[in-house]
């Protein structure tokens, strides 16, 4: 392979490795690189309350898919920037004192993130991703959802978190050297929404 062949592969595996997610006005871009720690569709109680809350927002896109499950690219925090529009995020709590918050483009509404603060991943909404996102990989946290919700057996079907969830979160924090980097807003209204 000659010069120029080795340096259209190398530009090709990066633009794989690097994926951007966009609010839906445009404004608002992080920017993931490297594989995502994994994929899953959540369906707990708070997931699904954050989704409601969020849907009624003037002009929100939606979040929960139409069985009450939310669609999520996990990412080591080390491994996602903001390249535009951090003026823009804010974040949302449930209840003010806990650790997990949820992150919207102000903008448009557009629901881009939920940080738990104490752990070493963003988790970010899958469906702020125009193209590319991989494909989700399980299901978690399905003790939870709606009453009268039947789950397909196309993929694992977990009561809660899993175990290969789980290694793979301990995997990815090792490789981080046991850091928990801060992630900075724009606007930190600690609003219950």
């Amino acid at each position: 392979m000659d010069r120029i062949d080795q340096q259209v592969v190398a530009v090709n595996r990066k633009r794989q490795e690097q994926l951007s997610e966009i609010c839906r006005c445009g404004k608002v871009r992080l920017e993931a690189v490297g594989r995502p720690i994994l994929t899953a569709s959540c369906y707990c109680a708070s997931c699904q309350e954050a989704g409601r809350r969020f849907e009624q927002l003037a002009s929100a896109p939606p979040i929960l898919n139409p069985d009450g499950g939310t669609d999520y690219v996990l990412y080591r925090k080390d491994r996602v920037q903001c390249v535009t529009g951090q003026e823009y995020l804010e974040e949302h709590r449930l209840k003010p004192a806990s650790p997990t918050r949820r992150v919207i483009a102000t903008c448009c509404n557009s629901a881009m993130f939920l940080d738990f603060t104490k752990g070493h991943w963003l988790t970010l909404y899958r469906n702020r991703f125009p193209a590319g996102a991989p494909p989700v990989e399980m299901r978690v946290m399905t003790k939870e959802r709606r009453d009268g919700v039947a789950l397909a057996p196309d993929l694992p079907n977990y009561d809660g978190a899993s175990g290969k969830f789980l290694l793979r979160l301990m995997t990815a924090w090792m490789a981080m050297g046991l850091r928990r980097p801060e992630i900075t807003l724009g606007k930190a209204s600690g609003h219950q929404r």
